[in-house]
């Protein structure tokens, strides 16, 4: 069977409804007063790791930029200095 290739939207598509499927399952599977404590924990817990996460994939495009700019702004000033020697 080939390869299916998804666009990043219809994967977390799919994923935030396994994710809602799997709370749901277990809200119901766990008995009624302790279920909804340690369901919503670990919700907590979760969303804490995805949040921090996701902070950290935009730190990296940040700095990626941020040293892309950094090169165009040295080879710009580079082949000024360049043309004002000549």
């Amino acid at each position: 069977m080939g390869k299916t290739y998804l666009k990043s939207s219809v994967k977390g598509a799919i994923l935030g409804g396994t994710m809602t499927g799997g709370w749901l399952l277990a809200d119901l599977l766990l008995p009624e007063p302790w279920g909804d404590v340690v369901l919503f924990a670990a919700m907590a817990v979760l969303n804490i790791g995805i949040g921090w996460k996701i902070g950290k994939m935009f730190e990296q495009q940040e700095s990626a930029r941020a040293g892309t700019e950094a090169i165009e702004t040295f080879e710009a000033k580079s082949t000024t200095n360049l043309e004002s020697h000549s």
